[in-house]
């Protein structure tokens, strides 16, 4: 039973023309049944620095946190569904609906698709687009925070860290270890692509050489830079600095 109605979804999917192809046939696409799990939950918000980065408008129009999307595919075909709306982007698989009133049917689960069958994502004004360096997908779209002479694209992931254990009162006076819940912090991937060149990941340890080396040619950022003024979490700042300095009028 479980197998004919995966045939049935796939098939069915794939008769709409709305689901990226690939060139190999992409992962199996199944709505879940009353018993799995939601296989997406709300797309998680942004912290500030990326949101202070590009704005929260991207937000606007927005159906329970879904966008209509235009996704290009590999075979360059163009397809139209709804997809959350994640600023930090996507990894693995793509949550998404075919249609807007799927969206409002109580109890409906998104279908997904392998992230490997998308090239780009337009939606809400933003720009997403799988991350291939040197040829080799990296398996996971990022979001472009900054276009210009050179792009800035971004993937994060929330770093779930074990529950912290604080000091909490006792009974007589005496003081237990209680836990304080589970936290997370944002681990980034930056990559940078300039016209006409292939995309260049960011490293952390040798960020500053890399970095010189990237944007050798305005040496007021090369200056900060050495200084030690500027760091890994900083890209964005990086990137426009470089883009104004790059665009600035020449000096008459």
């Amino acid at each position: 039973m479980k197998a004919s109605l995966l045939l049935a979804a796939m098939l069915g999917l794939a008769a709409t023309g709305r689901v990226c192809c690939a060139q190999q046939a992409p992962p199996a696409i199944a709505a879940p049944t009353a018993s799995a799990a939601p296989m997406a939950a709300a797309p998680p918000v942004a912290d500030d620095s990326l949101a202070a980065a590009v704005g929260t408008s991207y937000l606007d129009k927005t159906v329970r946190g879904f966008g209509r999307a235009e996704i290009l595919g590999p075979d360059g075909k163009t397809h139209f569904v709804w997809i959350p709306v994640n600023l930090m982007g996507f990894s693995k698989y793509l949550p998404f609906h075919r249609h807007e009133e799927d969206l409002k049917r109580f109890g409906r689960e998104p279908f997904s698709i392998d992230v490997d069958n998308v090239q780009s994502i337009k939606v809400n004004g933003l720009y997403q687009e799988h991350m291939v360096l040197k040829g080799k997908r990296k398996h996971l779209i990022a979001t472009r925070l900054v276009n210009g002479p050179v792009e800035l694209f971004n993937y994060t992931e929330i770093v779930q860290t074990s529950a912290a254990m604080v000091p909490v009162a006792g009974v007589a006076g005496g003081v237990m270890m209680g836990a304080s819940g589970l936290g997370g912090f944002p681990d980034r991937q930056w990559f940078l692509r300039r016209a006409g060149e292939e995309l260049v990941k960011v490293g952390r340890g040798d960020f500053v050489a890399q970095m010189t080396a990237y944007f050798h040619d305005d040496p007021e950022l090369l200056s900060v830079l050495n200084a030690g003024q500027l760091h890994y979490r900083d890209m964005v700042k990086i990137v426009q600095g470089y883009n104004e300095y790059r665009t600035r009028p020449a000096a008459k």
